[in-house]
């Protein structure tokens, strides 16, 4: 399932990457990375807030759709 689609307060881990080129260098350098775990802290319309290696990052809804859990 894709990150927004799960719910604000749950943890996951990340199974995959959809992202291609500069979107996936993006999020993976922000640690959005296979196997790692993250919680989704909130969600603010179709943006999340997400707590990933020790950071909270902003992720809106574009994405978001590209990180597998």
């Amino acid at each position: 399932m894709v990150l927004t689609n799960v719910r604000p307060g749950g943890e996951y881990t990340i199974h995959a990457i959809d992202g291609e080129g500069d979107t996936r260098l993006h999020l993976e350098g922000l640690g959005f990375v296979p196997g790692t775990r993250l919680k989704v802290v909130s969600r603010i319309g179709g943006n999340l807030i997400v707590g990933v290696r020790g950071s909270r990052v902003a992720l809106d809804e574009h994405l978001a759709k590209q990180v597998r859990v």
